[in-house]
């Protein structure tokens, strides 16, 4: 299977929905799948992606060469901080934004991920407004969910 191939049926939620066939792109996620693992959503986190597989839930963030506190000498591509298995996720929450009443900082808009081990959040943004609508939340519920049934 080719690495496009693995992305044939991939939903991108969120912010990603512009940009969603960039190939190269794409490219750099596909090295992050094992044999037959195929993607089902892409989903743009505050400073990486978040990949759902058919197997995986995977948080990438940009791989950087640094030389000094602000000199980024070259883009490497993205590597994995953070994987559970679909079938060990209990449940996926949303937090909008919006339903924070009184923010200590910023209001973030995030994904609760629970699984035995415990929870793990990841911050889709900040701001007042939610990037993700009720549509990708729902969508994304119903991949991860897919998964576990497999």
């Amino acid at each position: 299977m080719g690495e496009a191939d693995a992305f044939d049926n991939a939903t991108f939620l969120g912010l990603s929905r512009p940009t969603k066939r960039d190939p190269y792109r794409l490219s750099l996620f596909a090295r992050h799948l094992k044999a037959g693992e195929r993607a089902r959503a892409i989903v743009p986190i505050r400073g990486g992606t978040l990949l759902v597989t058919d197997r995986r839930l995977l948080e990438l963030r940009p791989h950087l060469e640094v030389h000094g506190a602000w000199n980024v000498k070259e883009f490497l591509g993205y590597e994995v901080v953070r994987e559970v298995d679909l079938k060990s996720i209990h449940e996926v929450e949303h937090m909008n934004p919006a339903a924070v009443a009184e923010p200590t900082g910023p209001p973030e808009e995030s994904l609760l991920v629970r699984t035995a081990e415990g929870t793990w959040t990841i911050v889709v943004a900040r701001g007042p407004e939610p990037t993700l609508t009720h549509d990708d939340v729902r969508a994304l519920r119903a991949i991860v969910e897919d998964g576990q049934a497999k």
